[in-house]
Formats: structure tokens, C-alpha cells, sequence
């Protein structure tokens, strides 16, 4: 049984005003009129033998998360975090929750706020994952590159492995000059996707971060555990906050990387936004009610019963609220976290969700 783990969570800062940490970017309607969490459960749903979706996200998430789980058809089991601890405690808990019922279990670990366009691609790229995981690895999907991006970290492939190679570096976000080196030398992006079984995740938390796999058994085993949820108890709070790929990835022997061959983006920024959507002839999108005048590269967004006019506009995104307005060159989106944390002592209020024509 192939068992989908969807991990959300954030701040939300990055793609500001839209999204603010009570209701980030997973849930909101960025490309097109879906958000990338119904775009996850979709993607797993459609997977062959697999099991409902469990999620993890921290409580202030739960009830866009039950939203989205009952437009999706109800199945799932949501998993409460007691406080962020970053995605290798995160992840912990899932893995040993799934190896109490299904300890050779395959789990695939997803982001709630990627974007996958073809789904189908999407699936293969599991499926060839998921063989080698079966066989005891841990299983990244390393996105083939489009052009050099100094908004990922990479992963350098190393010897081959039954078509796929063992990971030989993982590397944190270069500069420009780095990036289009690693293009030419077939370094491959690192999605933060994982495929592994569950007792193999384990056997090696236990082995490289024993405190992390201590803490979050016990949260599972002394946590409340209803039909379709799972509040994990004040033990998760110990856990040492670090990501998976420092606390496990990087120090394992059993890391290998699956080349995806899809269109891909965790939408990290605005530019990042217009660079996966639908755009018109001069190079726009907007969304809701928007008037563009000879603009040109412009990312519009009008929050409900708001109109936003754009007159003369170059590579701009504007970004509309009844809180808050948003003007930013692209090219330094970015950078928005800094202003955003200004913004905030300013006492910015959070928005209500944007209205979206799809």
C-alpha cells in the first residue's frame, strides 16, 4: 500500500498579502481557481493503491484543511502538530503513525504547496520511485531544471542506480553563476518530495536523529486519536526543529534521486506565481477585477469588490486586499519577507481570501 503524506504548514510570508500564517499559500487559489492543497489531494487520490491522504499541519491550518478534505470526498486523517517543528519531526510522526498498521507501508511524502501540472507525469515519477523504495531506500524526485534558478536548492546525482542514481550532494540555494553551472553539469532541483518505507524512514531517524524519531513516537502514542484525527500530545514539542534533509537526508547511505521529468514550482515567491500561470499577449495575469493599460509582465491580483487599474506598469506585481496593497518589482519578490515583517508591526490585519475568476 503506497500511503500519501501531505505536509503543510508556512507563514506565508513570502507571497504577502494573500497569504498570512492563519491562511497560507496552500490554500489559496494562486494559479488558476484551485489552490495547491486541493491540487495535492487531487494528485494523490489519483495514484494506484493508494491509501487516504494523511496530513500534517499545526491546528490553525485544521479547519482550511477539513474544507478541503470534504471537497475532495471526505477521506483522510488530519495530524495536529502541538507547535512547528519543522519537517523532519513532521515527518517522523507521520512515518511512525503509518508503521504501527503498516510498518513495510511505502509512504510518499508531498508538499502542500507545490505545482504539478501534468499529473500523469507526476505518477510515473512515483512509480519508479516507489519500486526502489520497496527495496529499502529513501527516494527523492529531483526536478529536472528549466533554466538556472537561484530560488532551489539542488541535488547532485551520483553513481546510477536500477535507472535511477544515489544521491551524491545536496546543496543549498546558489548564486546565479552557481546555478548556471549546475545546469550544464546536470545537477537536478531538490523538490523536497520523498519516497521511502516506513520502517526504513525509521531505522534511519533512529539511526541520524534519534531524538527527533524518540519524540515523535511518543506524541503518536500518547496523542488523542479520533476517526479521522490525530492530535499529537506536548512530546512532539521536544523534538529539535530542523528539516528532514539536514537531521536525515544528508547523512544517510540509503538516499537515491529519481529524475522528474515535470513541470514544477512550490510557487516561493510572485515571480514565481506568474511564471506558472495563464498569461496574455503582453505577458499579464490577472485575477479578479483588474484594468491593464500598455502593461507588460504584470502580476494582477484585485481582492473581492476591489477594482485595480494598471497603467504603464513593467514587471510589476500588484497585489490587492481590503487590509492591505502590494506593489513589487519582480525580480525582487523575493525579497518580500523583510518588508513583510515591518508590515506586520504595523499591525496589518489578515485578509479574508482573494475572489479568484478561474
Amino acid at each position: 500500500m503506497l500511503y500519501p503524506v501531505i505536509m503543510s504548514g508556512g507563514s506565508g510570508q513570502r507571497l504577502w498579502p494573500a497569504s498570512r500564517p492563519h491562511f497560507p499559500k496552500p490554500f489559496i487559489p494562486l494559479v488558476g481557481s484551485r489552490s495547491t492543497f486541493d491540487e495535492a489531494l487531487e494528485r494523490s487520490k489519483a495514484l494506484s493503491n493508494a491509501a487516504p491522504v494523511t496530513v500534517v499541519a499545526g491546528r490553525s491550518h485544521a479547519p482550511a484543511i477539513r474544507r478541503a478534505l470534504q471537497r475532495a470526498g471526505g477521506e483522510g486523517l488530519l495530524v495536529m502538530e502541538p507547535e512547528a517543528r519543522d519537517s523532519a519531526p513532521a515527518m517522523a510522526a507521520a512515518a511512525h503513525l503509518i508503521a504501527a498498521r503498516d510498518p513495510e507501508g511505502v509512504i510518499l511524502f508531498l508538499a502542500a504547496d507545490h505545482h504539478i501540472p501534468d499529473q500523469h507525469a507526476f505518477a510515473q515519477a512515483v512509480g519508479l520511485a516507489e519500486r526502489h523504495a520497496r527495496d529499502g531506500w529513501i527516494v527523492t524526485l529531483g526536478v529536472q531544471p528549466d533554466a538556472p534558478s537561484t530560488a532551489y536548492g539542488y541535488i547532485r546525482p551520483g553513481e546510477p542506480q536500477g535507472g535511477i542514481h544515489h544521491v551524491a550532494a545536496f546543496v543549498e540555494k546558489p548564486d546565479l553563476a552557481q546555478a548556471e553551472q549546475f545546469l550544464r553539469d546536470g545537477y537536478l532541483w531538490n523538490s523536497g518530495m520523498f519516497i521511502t518505507r516506513a520502517d526504513t524512514f525509521i531505522a534511519e531517524l533512529d539511526l541520524y536523529a534519534p531524538e527527533i524519531s524518540t519524540a515523535a513516537r511518543l506524541s503518536v502514542e500518547e496523542g488523542e486519536h479520533e476517526p479521522h484525527q490525530v492530535s499529537l500530545s506536548a512530546a512532539f514539542r521536544s523534538a529539535p526543529k530542523i528539516s528532514i534533509d539536514y537531521a536525515v537526508m544528508e547523512k544517510t547511505d540509503r538516499a537515491l534521486v529519481a529524475p522528474a521529468h515535470f513541470a514544477w514550482s512550490d510557487l516561493g515567491a510572485w515571480n514565481a506565481v506568474l511564471a506558472a500561470s495563464k498569461r496574455d499577449e503582453s505577458g499579464n495575469s490577472a485575477a479578479g477585477e483588474v484594468v491593464l493599460e500598455n502593461a507588460e509582465g504584470c502580476l494582477v491580483r484585485a481582492g473581492e469588490g476591489m477594482t485595480v487599474v494598471v497603467v504603464g506598469g513593467r514587471n510589476l506585481a500588484v497585489i490587492a486586499d481590503r487590509e492591505a496593497v502590494m506593489v513589487c518589482d519582480l525580480d525582487s519578490s523575493e525579497g518580500l519577507k523583510a518588508a513583510v515583517e515591518r508590515a506586520s508591526k504595523m499591525g496589518v490585519a489578515a485578509p479574508r481570501p482573494l475572489a479568484i475568476n478561474g
